[in-house]
């Protein structure tokens, strides 16, 4: 019989990537050979979010913040209201290979010391583009990282203070239990566009 609760949960969070939404839920619904779930976190977006969001509401849980309050309290909500043993975000402007989650829970399966693996990235303009392959061990982003969810939440999660480099952040506050192992395969990809948050003023100025 099949496990009536997903072994991944799929955390997207959004505010106002209306754009780009549709495609992201597209590559999370798309997965392969894994049980699986999708969270959508929306961050009280003031654009079209919700009208593209509304063909997939029967495939996905959708939850809302009630104010506007940054990545880390939208992930956490997503994470603390997931259904599976695993968990991996996915940014609401990116998209994924359908193969991801499969293979990164087959190698938490096996690798019990790890608190989660992160997979490499490929780098996509606007027009889905290939600009250039990344390595996660040497240039880590907060998504396409699988975690145990049992544990991120026995750590306290993201710091919800954070709305900005919330990874950094648990990475520097939780030292040696930060454990990630790296699978150098290139499932995640992130689109580089003029509303990145990470080319945004208060980004670059948030202090770690």
């Amino acid at each position: 019989m099949k496990n009536k609760y997903p072994d991944v949960s799929i955390v997207i969070t959004n505010y106002n990537y209306g754009k780009y939404l549709s495609r992201c839920l597209r590559s999370c619904l798309s997965q392969k050979n894994v049980n699986h779930e999708i969270v959508v976190v929306d961050d009280c977006s003031t654009d079209d979010s919700m009208k593209k969001i509304k063909p997939f509401l029967k495939d996905i849980t959708l939850l809302k913040t009630e104010v506007n309050s940054g990545v880390a309290v939208a992930a956490n909500l997503g994470i603390e209201n997931s259904k599976g043993q695993y968990v991996i975000r996915v940014d609401a402007d990116d998209f994924v290979n359908s193969d991801m989650c499969y293979f990164m829970e087959r190698y938490l399966e096996e690798n019990h010391d790890a608190f989660g693996v992160a997979c490499d990235y490929v780098l996509v303009d606007d027009h889905e583009e290939v600009l250039e392959r990344k390595h996660a061990d040497k240039d880590n982003i907060s998504c396409g990282i699988m975690y145990r969810k049992d544990l991120i939440l026995e750590l306290g999660g993201y710091n919800s203070e954070m709305r900005h480099r919330e990874e950094e952040d648990l990475r520097k506050r939780l030292g040696d239990f930060y454990k990630i192992h790296h699978l150098k395969i290139p499932f995640y990809r992130y689109r580089m566009h003029n509303n990145n948050k990470t080319k945004s003023y208060e980004y670059k100025n948030t202090k770690i």
